[in-house]
């Protein structure tokens, strides 16, 4: 077969992708909902872990172009057995993502068309988008890389609506959210605590490299398509934040109802007005079922090259007999989701807690690989001297430097899920997330050793013949 076939990734493809991927509707929502301050905690995070993580993404991603990504960086520099690891944190993350971001689907769904859906109703849905997800990663790339650069499109006109309605809204009636130098830079606990989403909020930039062989030049296109994508995303979150802040005040509202607040408070509900509110409604919704079909188009693709190598189960490494598209790991993740939605949806009161528990539980798994990607880019950059097509700039020092504040960002993002700075621990609410995590992380230890003996039995047997 000619391998050539399969790359049909370019240049825009990827930066398109990369948007999709990394531009959350549901993150710009969640910023909002912190008030003001998410505004500094934007600049902050941008220039100091944004630009870093970008530009180590371009360095690996190019010197190291080969299936799943991260995965296959952090398994070059640590070995197979923290590359699986790593590659089950990176997948089940997605699969417990899933439920969340269905979840605020439904809700959303809910405040834009139909009032009192209840959580069942909103659960079914979500079951639903869960199952459509496994099929569009079952087909082929050449036609589903369509719904992620669809997606993207869609999210930057939603997020222009949002800041250019906003912005007006707030010139013509006052903006609700006073933006003044004490409600910018945080000073309660709370205000710190908000660090962990504004981290979360900008991991990413390496999922389009989990697809470099299906990339026509990914040595060319991954430092263009970074660049480009991320120039994008810094200036449409911020803006975006802006306009929903301007908007609806932040102490009145919940992340599950600050689109329909905003966009009906900024464009009416009758008329061309409502038409048009109603319009990008649409499109955020759209774009929330995107953005859960091109995470899993990359952590499936991880999980799937993970498998090949023998440190995932079999099942992982089920792919589609024509189009070679994962197909085993993307039906496993919806089974995870819908089984998370039913089980959640028995101990839940409403959407919003839904989410909140689900978001928690998922962001700090989410998150633990990019510790493991700065790891792996200080030993590779310092042991393995193969030539670099680009490299993050300021010499081996200071780049090394550069990915541990990375890295040490994302562990204090992680821990800032559970614990607020001068609170005391909510053991109620931090047990739960805790017993989550550390489920999750178990099992997926186990299925790796067990996966590890049976290479180990299969080697031995063919000794034996």
């Amino acid at each position: 077969m000619d391998d050539n076939k399969n790359k049909v990734l370019r240049f825009r493809d990827v930066t398109l992708y990369t948007v999709s991927a990394m531009l959350f509707m549901d993150q710009i929502a969640l910023a909002a909902s912190l008030g003001a301050t998410s505004l500094f905690w934007w600049a902050y995070v941008l220039v100091l872990l944004f630009v870093p993580m970008a530009l180590m993404t371009a360095e690996l991603g190019t010197t190291y172009p080969g299936s799943g990504g991260v995965y296959h960086w952090v398994r070059l520099a640590f070995g197979a057995r923290w590359g699986a690891r790593l590659s089950w944190m990176y997948w089940v993350n997605n699969a417990l993502w899933m439920p969340s971001v269905y979840i605020l689907f439904a809700a959303m769904l809910s405040e834009f068309f139909l009032p009192d859906l209840s959580l069942w109703t909103q659960i079914a849905i979500g079951i639903s988008l869960a199952l459509l997800t496994a099929l569009f990663n079952a087909v082929k790339l050449g036609i589903g890389k369509w719904l992620p650069n669809m997606g993207a499109l869609m999210k930057l006109v939603a997020v222009l609506a949002l800041g250019v309605g906003g912005i007006r809204y707030g010139l013509q009636h006052g903006f609700a959210n006073p933006l003044t130098l004490d409600t910018l830079i945080p000073s309660s606990g709370m205000a710190i605590a908000a660090l962990g989403i504004m981290v979360y909020g900008i991991m990413g930039t390496e999922l389009a490299c989990c697809s470099a062989p299906e990339m026509r030049n990914p040595v060319r296109d991954i430092p263009r398509a970074i660049l480009a994508a991320g120039l994008l995303i810094a200036a449409f979150n911020v803006f975006g934040t802006l306009g929903v802040l301007a908007a609806v005040p932040s102490d009145q509202t919940d992340v599950t109802k600050i689109f329909a607040e905003s966009l009906y408070q900024m464009y009416g509900h009758d008329g061309l007005g409502g038409a048009f509110a109603s319009l990008i409604a649409c499109f955020v919704l759209f774009t929330l079922f995107t953005n859960m079909v091109t995470w899993s188009m990359g952590t499936n693709r991880a999980a799937v090259a993970a498998a090949k190598a023998g440190e995932l189960p079999a099942l992982f490494g089920v792919v589609h007999p024509r189009y070679h598209t994962p197909v085993g790991p993307a039906l496993l993740a919806s089974t995870v989701s819908i089984v998370v939605m039913l089980v959640y949806g028995l101990v839940a009161s409403s959407a919003e807690e839904l989410f909140w528990t689900l978001l928690s539980i998922f962001a700090m798994i989410f998150m633990l690989p990019y510790v493991l990607m700065s790891l792996a880019f200080i030993k590779l950059r310092l042991h393995d001297p193969r030539p670099r097509p680009f490299r993050l700039p300021l010499g081996n020092v200071g780049a090394c430097l550069w990915a541990a504040v990375v890295g040490l960002h994302v562990l204090a993002g992680i821990l800032l899920f559970v614990v607020t700075p001068g609170e005391p621990m909510d053991w109620d609410y931090s047990g739960k997330i805790l017993l989550g995590v550390g489920l999750a992380l178990a099992i997926g230890e186990w299925l790796i050793r067990a996966s590890s003996r049976q290479q180990a039995q299969q080697a031995l047997a063919l000794q034996g013949r």
